[in-house]
């Protein structure tokens, strides 16, 4: 998975798409809407499932939170461990988060 260091050209852009923001009133996992020339296109696809996949799998204390807050919280998370990422990237994976948690 990308770091900072390492972060795939695009990738902020490949998350947006493949999670629809923007373009579809609910989030999706649509693998066809990353654009990447073909030798690209296999690995970024790869890296945004992992990061979307990062990102679902965060658990916040929910005795304690509210699904906005929690849609917050893992905004944070990917935030911190995902620098490289785009402030649209990350809302586009707290809509994710929260529309998954409900």
């Amino acid at each position: 998975m990308p770091d900072a260091a390492t972060a795939r050209p695009g990738l902020s852009a490949a998350i947006i798409a493949f999670l629809g923001k923007g373009e579809s009133s609910l989030p999706r996992a649509d693998d066809d809407a990353i654009s990447a020339s073909p030798a690209d296109r296999p690995a970024l696809v790869a890296d945004v499932r992992a990061v979307v996949a990062e990102c679902l799998a965060i658990d916040p204390d929910w005795s304690t939170h509210t699904l906005a807050e929690g849609g917050r919280v893992a905004r944070s998370a990917m935030a911190q461990r995902h620098p490289e990422l785009s402030s649209e990237a990350l809302d586009a994976l707290a809509w994710a988060y929260t529309y998954n948690w409900r």
